[in-house]
């Protein structure tokens, strides 16, 4: 029997160890990709009240580092406008990157795409280019409540002034391709960002921006400010 154990293992080779950054970037990566989250139906005891409503952004403020202000790192390549079209269902947006609009409303998440993905064509397949697919998350600005099977940011990261309140701005970890390296970046290193930024009822509102769109994080902090979390939204699981 130990001969058999010794022949197996000269077959499969030394087990690798996995670190804790593969792990994280493999669940980034899966819910950066992530179609559509399973929505459960809102409780009696809605965590949203009236006063999520006419919040635009409340964090607990905790101890810790001092907050630093948001520099950018690069010339912005786009801009925010006002938002003027339908607003969703289950959060409130002021403001879109000029061109873009407002793809998919759900309770649970929405979507804001370029206008480019409004009129697809015949000849488009959604499953070969996401961005006219609705229920996609690639290259698009989503913004969702944390699933329920997480409990904040799982890492560490920079601390950011959001109106006169905090967040949490992580710069997303790279994908990982299944030979073990890295999948590619946008230009400049940009793997994509989350805003994570803490509801009354103790639970994160999450604004992900897929790499490459062009968003500073000073950007990226002021449409965050402008998002408002309805009573109706839902959490997602996974």
């Amino acid at each position: 029997m130990n001969d058999l154990r010794d022949h197996l293992q000269q077959i499969a080779g030394p087990m690798t160890t996995i670190s804790s950054d593969q792990v994280e970037a493999d669940l980034t990566r899966g819910r950066r990709a992530l179609r559509r989250r399973r929505l459960v139906q809102t409780t009696a005891g809605s965590a949203f009240g009236v006063a999520a409503l006419a919040a635009a952004i409340a964090v607990a403020t905790t101890g810790g580092p001092t907050t630093a202000p948001v520099s950018p790192e690069r010339p912005a390549s786009v801009q925010l406008v006002a938002y003027k079209g339908e607003q969703p269902k289950g959060f409130t947006v002021d403001k879109v990157p000029d061109g873009w609009f407002v793809q998919s409303s759900e309770q649970g998440f929405l979507t804001i795409a370029p206008n480019k993905a409004k009129n697809p064509g015949p000849d488009v397949n959604p499953s070969e280019a996401p961005v006219y697919d609705a229920e996609s998350f690639v290259d698009k600005i989503a913004i969702m409540l944390e699933s329920k099977d997480q409990n904040g940011p799982s890492r560490e990261g920079k601390k950011v002034k959001v109106g006169d309140q905090e967040g949490v701005l992580l710069k997303s970890l790279p994908g990982m391709n299944p030979d073990g390296t890295d999948t590619p970046s946008a230009p400049g290193g940009d793997t994509g960002w989350e805003l994570w930024l803490k509801q009354p009822s103790g639970i994160y509102l999450i604004v992900q921006v897929w790499q490459g769109l062009g968003l500073t994080e000073s950007q990226i902090v002021e449409l965050g400010a402008g998002v408002h979390v309805h009573k109706d939204a839902v959490q997602g699981v996974g």
